[in-house]
């Protein structure tokens, strides 16, 4: 994956490198939730950095593999994960936890 900016493009090379998922786009969106969480804490959650990291998430090509990566169960156990999954869900208008694990409507 290519992006204009070179910080970005240097601090995501080695995500990707560094990461061991069976998929070549689970690797990816686990490499773009580590590039975002890093420049989250570089420069705040509305940099451009940030929203192009999310931008790249978001997109149609790894939108299966986003679905596949909350699908999970460890996302569940990490407070800034559930929540960076809840901001996701609400861009995207889809629910992208782990169905399994939900609890049944008490209703």
């Amino acid at each position: 994956m290519k992006f204009k900016d070179p910080q970005l493009q240097r601090r995501h090379e080695p995500n990707v490198a560094g990461t061991d998922n069976d998929s070549a786009e689970l690797h990816e969106v686990h490499a773009l939730i580590d590039t975002h969480d890093s420049f989250v804490k570089l420069e705040g959650i509305h940099a451009a950095r940030v929203h192009e990291t999310i931008d790249r998430l978001l997109s149609s090509k790894l939108r299966p593999a986003l679905r596949r990566w909350y699908g999970g169960t460890a996302v569940e156990r990490n407070s800034s994960a559930i929540e960076f999954r809840n901001q996701l869900s609400r861009s995207t208008g889809e629910k992208l936890e782990n169905i399994a694990n939900m609890s049944p409507d008490p209703s």
